[in-house]
């Protein structure tokens, strides 16, 4: 059995949150076990705490928010591949830090802290039987699998990006190495409208991929990085559930709204 972990010492990291525009300070202390992924607002009155599972979303838009918690899903990503299923974070601001637009740094921290293992079972998710949930264009198919795969492909037909598609197995050193330095993207054309909804009032080419009609304005990581964060966001999404997974998931063009529809019925299954 899959045994809960926690981290083994408190770690903290600052930056500017990714569309709240406002600089935070987060703080990742060790938790007891059956505690979660636990986060605090420090900065409210009361100092109110949000679980970081699917009943707590909010909101899927351009991100994945709990209550006052806004895209969570880059540190979820991290915290899962590195196990962690216990751990209180704190907050004195209302969006973790975007830091480069990736898990790389929070899983340079994650790894600097160590890792402790608990006493209690985890609890696995294990696909039995295929399914698929789909809308739009977008689908996710989730299959039987002895471990935790995931596929997944973007397609911008009328754009020079094109297709472009990514499968890995789900473990430490894998995730580490090819799906935490992938960052986020956004198109130039779409700036001045997130802004004016609120959103993207962090976003830079210090925390993500930027991209115009014609070409990439950011030095890319890998040629495909786009993808890779999409499983990267994927992962972090899935993550909520709190549990191993046990699936081969194949993802076409998901985004935050879709992935939690799976991680719900992945909770069913469960």
């Amino acid at each position: 059995m899959v045994k809960q972990k926690t981290i083994k010492k408190t770690i903290s990291i600052s930056g500017i949150g990714l569309h709240t525009g406002k600089k935070v300070s987060l703080t990742i202390n060790p938790a007891k076990e059956n505690a979660g992924i636990v986060f605090v607002r420090t900065d409210l009155p009361g100092k109110p705490k949000i679980t970081a599972n699917i009943e707590n979303v909010k909101s899927t838009v351009r991100g994945t928010n709990l209550g006052d918690i806004f895209t969570v899903e880059h540190l979820l990503s991290a915290l899962y591949a590195f196990s962690i299923s216990n751990a209180i974070i704190e907050m004195d601001g209302p969006e973790p830090p975007a830091l480069d637009g990736s898990s790389k740094q929070y899983c340079e921290l994650i790894a600097k802290a160590g890792v402790q293992s608990q006493k209690t079972p985890i609890g696995t998710i294990t696909v039995t039987k295929p399914f698929i949930i789909g809308e739009g264009g977008k689908s996710l198919i989730a299959m039987p699998s002895d471990s935790f795969r995931i596929g997944f492909m973007i397609n911008y037909p009328n754009h020079f990006i094109g297709s472009q598609y990514f499968r890995a197995p789900v473990n430490k050193s894998i995730y580490v190495r090819d799906i935490a330095p992938a960052r986020t993207y956004g198109f130039v054309e779409e700036l001045d409208m997130l802004k004016e909804s609120g959103l993207a009032l962090g976003a830079s080419e210090e925390n993500a991929v930027a991209i115009s009609k014609s070409g990439y304005l950011t030095e890319l990581r890998f040629k495909d990085e786009l993808v890779r964060h999409k499983v990267l966001d994927l992962i972090g999404d899935l993550a909520l559930l709190g549990k191993e997974i046990k699936a081969h998931i194949i993802g076409v063009r998901s985004g935050h709204d879709l992935n939690i529809k799976l991680a719900k019925r992945l909770k069913e299954v469960g």
